[in-house]
């Protein structure tokens, strides 16, 4: 696998939630979408203005600052920091984003001079760790890079774990492992907060009747639902990365945090190319990706 096999997925699973993203009501996703959501659309809830299809939501648009990033800088993460507070204080200004808890909380922190996270338990923290796979092809320091990538915005424990079980499991995956393998394998490590053998259970119990089952979790963007119904997710389209994704935007609620990291895993099973082209060509950050991708390849 290739650095475009597991960054572009993710970014696909970002642009196709926009549509539905943060609508809960599951029948007027389903009134909406009745074919299912297998194309890119502009967003039907009020927390993405002037955003079209083939936008990112605010996830995306953070993941693509973190990949640019590391393309400035030779695939570095120390000038992240800097970078993402200068990008959160440009969307502040512009408003070409939403402003999402953690990113005002980890804000005010900074301007009082506490360099310290926000208290977010968002798993949307974990989501953005794609592009650190087109700079480390070593476990552990992909491992330490997912945890302090996340450790910049989230001070919830669990979130952070997150980032390292969803950075074990890919990098497994793209190994060879499926997916049941690589989440046992990544939950077997000790965290120090994330119940990761409790969750990935959850996550196999309601595999079983997803679509029934995910709602009684929660689809907000707190990681105790979050987490297991990604998974889930997972488990139960590993072999079809266009259905997983699509029933992930259908499910709703915070499906931009779900999507950024079950495309990761889609892509680290099945290689970008398995995927349909035009949601390459669709995505309008198509040609920042691309350069971006071309000066890490040729650090």
């Amino acid at each position: 696998m290739t650095a475009r096999d597991f960054i572009l997925p993710s970014f696909f699973g970002d642009a196709l939630a926009l549509g539905p993203h943060w609508i809960y009501d599951a029948a007027a996703i389903a009134a909406r979408y009745p074919g299912g959501i297998r194309e890119y659309d502009a967003p039907r809830s009020s927390y993405h203005p002037g955003k079209s299809a083939g936008n990112f939501t605010h996830l995306g648009d953070q993941t693509l600052a973190l990949l640019e990033s590391l393309a400035d800088h030779g695939g570095s993460l120390a000038a992240w920091p800097a970078d993402w507070r200068a990008w959160a204080e440009r969307i502040r200004e512009d408003k070409s984003s939403y402003f999402d808890g953690a990113t005002r909380g980890t804000l005010e922190n900074l301007a009082e001079g506490r360099r310290q996270p926000s208290d977010s338990s968002d798993l949307a923290g974990a989501a953005r760790i794609a592009p650190l796979f087109a700079v480390h092809d070593d476990l552990a320091a992909l491992v330490a890079a997912a945890r302090a990538q996340t450790a910049l915005t989230h001070g919830d424990l669990r979130v952070v774990d997150a980032a390292e079980f969803f950075a074990r499991a890919a990098f497994a995956v793209g190994e060879g492992a499926g997916f049941e393998e690589a989440f046992e394998e990544a939950a077997f490590f000790p965290y120090a907060a994330l119940p990761a053998a409790e969750w990935r259970m959850a996550a196999v119990h309601v595999a079983a009747e997803l679509a029934a089952q995910a709602p009684s979790l929660g689809l907000g963007c707190d990681i105790v639902g979050a987490f297991p119904i990604t998974l889930a997710l997972a488990l139960c389209h590993e072999d079809d990365p266009v259905a997983a994704l699509s029933a992930n935007a259908m499910l709703g609620g915070d499906s931009a945090a779900r999507g950024l990291l079950l495309g990761l895993l889609m892509g680290a099973r099945h290689g970008a190319d398995a995927l349909p082209a035009a949601w390459t060509e669709g995505l309008k950050a198509r040609e920042t990706i691309d350069r971006a991708l071309q000066r890490l390849e040729s650090r």
